[in-house]
C-alpha cells in the first residue's frame, strides 16, 4: 500500500454566500462529493442549513465526520458574506473543527478560467465574448483590425502560458470588486493583486498599464475577464486595444465545485484560524458603518 493509500481521507465542508449564488461543496482531499450551487437572489439565510444538509447526505459524510470546513469570506455582498461566515464558525466552533477563510474573488476566477477554457461543465459559447470581436463602439474598425493583426503576430513569438484572470464583482456606480490572478494550468489561481473595490474605469487603466511595462515573453497568452462582465464591456475597450484578440469576456457565476477546490487547498495547506477570529472581507466599510464614521 502506497504512503498515499496509507494518509487518512480528509473530509471538508466549503461554503460561499457572497454572491447571489448560494454554493456547498463537500470535499475529499481535492474531489468533490458533492456539490450545489443555486441562485439565492441574495436569500440565502434561508436554504443555507437545507443545502448543507442535502450535501452531506449526498456524499454520505456527517457532520462528525468533517476534518475541516472553509468559506469564501467575500468580498462581495455585506448580507451575504456574513451568513456563510457566521455559519462556518458556527458550525466550526460546535464540531471543534478548524476553519479556513479563502477569497470568493479566487473561486470566482477559477470558475471562470474553466468555463472560458473549455474546462468548466457550464460553459456556454454564446457568453464567451471575445471583444475584439463584438467590438467596442469608440473602436475604429482600422484599430481593431491592426490590433488583431498585432496580436496574431504576438501569439506567434510569445513564449509565456500564463493566463490573466480578472474576476468582476459589481459594486455599483462604475464600482467593482475584483483582483488579479495568474493561472498556467488548472489548479487554483495565483493571486498577484489583491481583493479590492475600485472605479472600473481605473482598474482598466492598471490593467493596460501592468501590461504594457512587460516585455512580449513576459506578457499573458490570455486575459480572461470573467464574472459581472454585462455592465462594463465598454469599459474593456482600451484595453482590447493595446492587447487585442487576448482579452475575453465571459459572463459566468461562482460554481460550488469551484470554491470547493479553492477552500480544501486552503485546508490542505494548513491554512487555519480559531472560529472567534475568522472575519469578513468587507473591503470597504458598509453604508450604515460609514455613516456613523460621519457623524461621530
Amino acid at each position: 500500500m502506497s504512503e498515499m493509500n496509507e494518509q487518512p481521507r480528509k473530509r471538508f465542508l466549503v461554503l460561499d454566500t457572497s454572491t447571489a449564488a448560494q454554493v456547498v461543496a463537500v470535499m475529499e482531499g481535492q474531489k468533490v462529493l458533492a456539490a450545489e450551487s443555486s441562485n439565492a437572489d441574495r436569500n440565502h439565510s434561508v436554504g443555507l442549513l437545507d443545502s448543507i444538509a442535502r450535501m452531506l447526505e449526498a456524499a454520505s459524510v456527517s457532520r462528525r465526520e468533517l476534518d475541516g470546513i472553509a468559506v469564501g469570506v467575500g468580498p462581495g455582498s455585506y448580507t451575504g458574506i456574513r451568513i456563510a461566515v457566521t455559519t462556518a464558525k458556527t458550525l466550526a466552533w460546535t464540531l471543534q473543527l478548524p476553519v479556513a477563510g479563502f477569497s470568493s474573488l479566487a473561486a470566482l476566477a477559477l470558475s471562470g478560467y474553466l468555463q472560458a477554457t473549455g474546462n468548466g461543465e457550464k460553459k456556454d459559447a454564446n457568453t464567451l465574448i471575445n471583444t475584439s470581436a463584438s467590438g467596442a463602439d469608440e473602436l475604429s474598425n482600422q484599430a481593431t483590425a491592426d490590433a488583431n493583426q498585432q496580436q496574431t503576430e504576438q501569439s506567434v513569438s510569445a513564449a509565456t502560458t500564463q493566463s490573466w484572470i480578472v474576476p468582476l464583482m459589481d459594486a455599483r456606480r462604475g464600482q467593482v470588486y475584483t483582483g488579479l490572478f495568474t493561472t498556467e494550468g488548472e489548479g487554483v489561481p495565483h493571486c498577484v493583486e489583491a481583493d479590492r473595490i475600485v472605479l472600473m474605469d481605473d482598474w482598466v487603466d492598471q490593467l493596460i498599464e501592468r501590461y504594457r511595462v512587460l516585455a512580449e515573453q513576459e506578457r499573458p497568452a490570455n486575459v480572461y475577464i470573467v464574472g459581472d462582465t454585462a455592465l462594463h464591456e465598454q469599459r474593456v475597450a482600451k484595453l482590447v486595444e493595446l492587447a487585442g484578440d487576448r482579452v475575453q469576456l465571459l459572463a459566468c457565476s461562482l460554481e460550488a465545485e469551484d470554491a470547493g477546490s479553492v477552500g480544501a487547498a486552503a485546508l490542505l495547506s494548513g491554512q487555519s484560524e480559531p472560529a472567534h477570529t475568522l472575519l469578513p472581507n468587507y473591503t470597504q466599510l458598509s453604508e450604515a458603518e460609514a455613516n456613523l464614521l460621519r457623524h461621530s
